[in-house]
């Protein structure tokens, strides 16, 4: 039996008038994940548990499987982890995005979706800069960077506030700084770092051609190195994951799951769909399991682009859904299909209510739905109040 996770990240969403009433996903014209809602099961599930932020590390741990109440430890040390970035018991990982900062509010969570090559010059300026043994600054993918506090434990900057800059959009920088014992610690190098990125060239550059500017860095999702079984101890199954972003390839690696890496795969409205689903089946010719993740949706979501949201999920239906379908039909295979949390478009921001999903494949009966959106999913009486076990569903003889 093959074994395949498809995560629509953030596609979840609320009935927007424009829409009359209804929801991007109900909109949009998904013919094959329809179909497969048609001959399967169609549900819902929380991901996020009571008392955590609606934030895509706790929802996708979720949905691997693992209880964020006993795994989880921060969203940095996930990212790290696939940076190759070493952490020690005492040590933290911060998520450092790039940000636009516009008359003392956060403009642009993304910098304006700063290219990567243009990101890595300014971290390692960053580093130049403000880096010692205690900091250390690394350059990711695009606006998602790291910095690593050594010693920071100690501190109890990991106790301190922190606000995840896409849900303080338009709203005051100075409000939404950490707060805590010791916050003033990390304060100060966010303040430092507008200081020496606002005269940087490339921000230069990109004010003249009408982008957004990188002027700042903005630090939260800290946590320390988590320990974590692996996947095929926990599951029985040899498997890989498939994602554009740190985060979900970082978690790969610590659970031992095969990180494949797809070209053209951009955590954007432009990534290489088909080229996600042709890793996939290439992948499943040697494993069990595999667990895809497309970012697009929820960047839509947080742009609060219901056109696009919309676009990004066509082109999974056919791109990745479609071009599964067409390989998979005459083997043994079962296959889920879920958001990781909801990113509503009027709200520009994750929220923690349950999500849809649907499962598909051998041995799973059909239960009577005929499409796939929120509203027709809260019509089954198929509910999981657990994430984790929605795994286990799926793997179930």
């Amino acid at each position: 039996m093959k074994y395949i996770v498809v995560i629509l990240d953030g596609a979840a969403d609320y009935p927007l008038e424009m829409l009359g009433d209804r929801t991007p996903l109900a909109v949009a014209d998904i013919p094959n994940i329809d179909s497969l809602v048609k001959g399967g099961q169609l549900g819902r599930v929380k991901t996020v548990p009571a008392g955590f932020s609606p934030s895509s590390d706790v929802a996708n741990l979720s949905l691997l499987g693992y209880d964020p109440g006993q795994y989880y430890t921060g969203r940095g040390p996930l990212e790290a982890a696939n940076l190759g970035i070493e952490l020690g018991p005492d040590d933290l990982a911060f998520r450092c995005n790039f940000i636009t900062e516009h008359d003392q509010t956060l403009f642009d969570y993304s910098a304006g979706h700063i290219r990567d090559h243009e990101a890595k010059i300014l971290t390692d300026f960053l580093q130049q800069q403000l880096g010692n043994e205690q900091i250390q600054f690394y350059s990711g993918k695009s606006y998602r960077n790291l910095m690593v506090y050594r010693g920071g434990v100690s501190l109890g900057l990991d106790k301190l506030k922190y606000y995840p800059p896409h849900d303080i959009l338009g709203k005051s920088i100075q409000k939404h700084m950490p707060r805590g014992e010791n916050a003033e610690r990390i304060i100060h190098i966010m303040n430092q770092s507008k200081q020496i990125l606002s005269d940087h060239e490339i921000n230069k550059v990109r004010v003249d051609l009408g982008e957004n500017p990188a002027h700042m860095i903005w630090l939260w999702g800290c946590g320390r190195k988590p320990q974590m079984e692996s996947f095929k101890s926990k599951f029985g199954v040899p498997g890989a994951v498939i994602s554009a972003v740190d985060l979900i390839k970082g978690i790969g690696k610590i659970i031992g799951l095969e990180v494949l890496e797809v070209e053209g795969a951009t955590g954007y409205y432009d990534t290489n769909y088909e080229g996600k689903a042709r890793a996939a089946l290439e992948a499943l010719k040697t494993l069990d399991f595999v667990f895809i993740h497309i970012e697009a949706p929820d960047e839509a979501g947080h742009n609060q682009d219901v056109r696009m949201k919309i676009t990004c999920l066509e082109r999974i239906d056919k791109l990745i859904v479609g071009t599964l379908l067409g390989e998979l039909q005459h083997q043994e295979f079962r296959i889920l299909v879920t958001p990781d949390h909801p990113t509503p478009v009027e709200l520009r921001t994750h929220t923690d209510e349950p999500v849809p999903f649907l499962i598909y494949g051998n041995g799973i009966d059909a239960s009577g739905f005929s499409s796939y959106s929120e509203l027709e999913a809260q019509n089954s009486p198929l509910y999981f109040e657990k994430g984790s076990d929605l795994l286990k569903y799926l793997l179930a003889k």
